[in-house]
């Protein structure tokens, strides 16, 4: 592993295993402590993780060792310790900075891993099978491979504003993309196409927020899959919801023809 503090100018290199033999397939910075890195692989012969917490210039094993080569990496986004790694195997997860690790599942043969940035239960997993999904920490999987083709993924990413479109490498094929809202469109209409304007303030939000000039009305609120997670009225939209990416749309029947609007918990 190399690192550089000079906008890659010049590189450092560490040896992470030691006098073992090694390879490094995997590298991820916490989002929330940027100082703190994990590396992760196989070292002679067996599954290794590393964790570096200066910005990756010294390193120390994790407390126990990935029961599999590690191929790819994701961090949650509010929580340093919390790691799930994408192994031949299947999916493993520690929530102690690597102090023990323990199986997810999600299938084996596996290649890629991201958590969503902004609902940090689900995650996306993508492997000689395609991708598949996770609302639940891993507890169910749901594939989701159309479009694919049957091309084995071997690697996964976020593009877009806020990481609304998960995009899948693939091998011998393309590069594939979903779109990760398409369970609710998001409203984009003017008023001259017949969809009213709906905002939300304040938008990203910690706590609650109101829908502008809606406060009295109900709204029906869902998840970025497309899965209705509550009602509530205006004034105080997203309150007792974890942190994640949410979709609202009126609850009357009358306003199925209001612009969807769409609202960010931070936590």
């Amino acid at each position: 592993m190399s690192y550089s503090h000079d906008a890659g100018s010049t590189w450092t290199r560490c040896n992470l295993s030691g006098a073992f033999p090694g390879w490094c397939y995997a590298l991820a910075v916490a989002p929330s402590q940027k100082n703190i890195v994990y590396a992760a692989g196989c070292a002679n012969g067996a599954g290794a993780a590393y964790r570096s917490t200066d910005f990756g210039v010294t390193w120390a094993a994790t407390g126990t060792t990935p029961s599999d080569t590690v191929l790819s990496l994701s961090i949650a986004p509010t929580n340093p310790n919390l790691v799930y790694a994408a192994t031949p195997s299947g999916t493993i997860r520690t929530t102690d900075a690597g102090t023990s690790w323990t199986g997810v599942g999600g299938g084996t043969h596996l290649k890629a891993i991201k958590l969503h940035p902004f609902s940090p239960d689900t995650m996306y997993i993508g492997g000689d099978n395609g991708v598949s999904v996770s609302y639940d920490a891993g507890g169910s999987w749901t594939a989701m491979n159309t479009g694919l083709g049957g091309r084995k993924v071997t690697s996964l990413g976020f593009a877009g504003e806020d990481g609304f479109s998960l995009l899948a490498g693939t091998a011998g094929g393309s590069c594939y993309a979903w779109q990760l809202e398409t369970g609710v469109g998001e409203g984009r209409g003017t008023r001259g196409e017949g969809r009213g304007t709906v905002s939300a303030w304040p938008n990203p939000f910690v706590a609650y927020c109101r829908i502008v000039g809606h406060e009295r009305d109900e709204f029906s609120i869902f998840d970025h899959s497309g899965r209705q997670v509550g009602v509530a009225r205006g004034d105080k939209i997203g309150a007792g919801l974890p942190a994640g990416v949410y979709f609202l749309r009126m609850a009357q029947a009358q306003a199925q023809a209001q612009a969807t609007v769409r609202v960010v918990k931070t936590r």
